[in-house]
């Protein structure tokens, strides 16, 4: 898994993460690293931009919001259910999902992590939606945004309305997946 990452403030960085399923000597090595001077050095650097283009769509429309008990402060489960089974693309914000990589000794940073929806689950029975979201590269949150190898983590997310988030998670240096389920408060949008 090869993820190029870049944000308006933090330095541009690249990390090559193997999924071969091979056993890792050097897990910290340069198989897996996190490159925050890209354009610095190597033969890319000739057609490598650091213009960036940013393509907004302003469409979509939020259709459901709740808490970390799935408690909805506005729309339904049955509303994104219904914009799914009209074939709306659908993605999710959700509150304070890289907090768990923050230290203990730091402040919290306050942030919304928004993913795309790909599968799609309706729990008739169970009342609540799950999706699974496109693949996440999650940083340690903190300004200015850094990149480094012990506070990443690569994954996916299956996201439900009842609250409960699980991440599907890689451990880099140990190339073990790792799956943790957590309640987060979660926005859904529809378009």
């Amino acid at each position: 898994m090869a993820c190029w990452i870049f944000n308006v403030v933090a330095p541009s960085s690249s990390a090559m993460i193997p999924l071969d399923g091979q056993p890792a000597d050097q897990a910290t090595g340069p198989h897996i690293r996190v490159d925050n001077t890209p354009f610095e050095r190597g033969q890319d650097k000739e057609w490598l931009s650091k213009r960036y283009h940013w393509w907004i769509r302003d469409d979509w429309e939020e259709i459901c919001s709740h808490d970390e008990d799935g408690n909805p402060s506005m729309g339904s489960w049955e509303a994104v259910r219904g914009a799914a089974n009209d074939g709306c693309e659908l993605k999710v914000g959700i509150l304070n999902l890289w907090s768990h990589l923050a230290a203990r000794e730091e402040e919290e940073v306050q942030h919304e992590v928004f993913a795309s929806c790909g599968t799609q689950f309706a729990h008739v029975d169970g009342g609540f939606f799950g999706a699974l979201t496109t693949p996440t590269f999650m940083v340690r949150p903190g300004t200015p945004l850094m990149f480094r190898d012990d506070v990443i983590e690569p994954g996916w997310l299956l996201v439900r309305t009842d609250g409960r988030v699980c991440r599907q998670t890689l451990n880099v240096l140990t190339f073990e997946w790792e799956q943790t389920w957590s309640r987060y408060a979660v926005r859904w949008f529809a378009r």
